[in-house]
């Protein structure tokens, strides 16, 4: 009998992955968003998200960690999103390279209008604060267009590393975007009705980098924008290869274990 039992356990968390639909992105992508500040940023994304929101959240509905925060609002990576009267309405700066986000057309390739902000912290005088956007919002967006989403992070006037929503058109195919649906609170907040609004939280770094030094630290608060009105277009990206292998080396890997602890046994 315990020689099935490995290759059941494997198989069914091998297909975790896909029957999860939305939520958890540990299971489904490998992403675990780090709140403990590696690189000595002074806000995590839930941080920033509950600063932001505190009133609509109340003292009770504050969330306690980045990945609750996107297990109950993130939504599956997507290759594409729609417009409909879009607006950038909203900004966090906490990293300090300087970023630029742009909305690229994904028929044409060109950028329709982009947001940039120097390194260092945004207006109100401290990192993590919340920059007003009026004179920079993206205005006059053609609604119906297939879009994804581009940062680019520069040290100085060089772009240091470039980025896609899209984690397939990603050098080391990482997803470097999450999105979280806040179009209820934010519409409390400023009384408006909205169809949808996204936070969308970046992750500047390669995960990769210098053989492990100064590589992703997985905070996706390096730049973090809310948008209104712009959907999910289509279905969601599906992991890349490499991506899949890392789950099989962790299934084997847990396999073999087992394997060992019968043999003992």
């Amino acid at each position: 009998m315990k020689k099935f039992i490995v290759p059941i356990v494997c198989t069914v968390l091998a297909l975790m992955p896909m029957t999860f639909v939305r939520g958890d992105l540990v299971t489904q992508y490998g992403v675990d968003i780090n709140d403990e500040k590696l690189h000595e940023d002074a806000y995590s994304l839930f941080n920033l998200f509950n600063s932001y929101f505190a009133d609509q959240l109340g003292t009770d509905g504050l969330y306690a960690s980045s990945n609750d925060l996107f297990n109950e609002r993130g939504v599956d990576p997507y290759a594409n999103w729609t417009t409909s009267g879009s607006q950038l309405v909203g900004a966090f700066k906490v990293a300090a390279f300087g970023h630029e986000m742009s909305m690229v057309d994904t028929a044409t390739g060109s950028v329709i209008d982009s947001l940039y902000h120097i390194g260092g912290t945004v207006n109100i005088g401290e990192v993590g604060g919340i920059t007003d956007l009026s004179g920079q919002s993206v205005t006059d967006i053609p609604d119906g267009l297939s879009v994804s989403f581009r940062l680019d992070a520069y040290w100085g006037d060089n772009v240091f590393y470039s980025w896609s929503s899209n984690p397939n058109d990603n050098v080391d195919g990482m997803i470097h975007m999450v999105a979280l649906d806040v179009t209820d609170l934010y519409n409390d907040k400023w009384g408006t009705a909205n169809t949808s609004v996204y936070m969308f939280g970046w992750e500047d770094l390669h995960l990769y980098a210098n053989n492990g030094a100064w590589a992703s630290d997985w905070d996706y608060q390096d730049f973090v924008v809310m948008m209104t009105n712009v959907t999910p277009d289509g279905t969601p990206v599906v992991p890349e290869p490499g991506t899949m292998l890392v789950f099989g080396a962790g299934l084997v890997g847990l396999g073999l274990g087992y394997r060992r602890k019968f043999k003992k046994s």
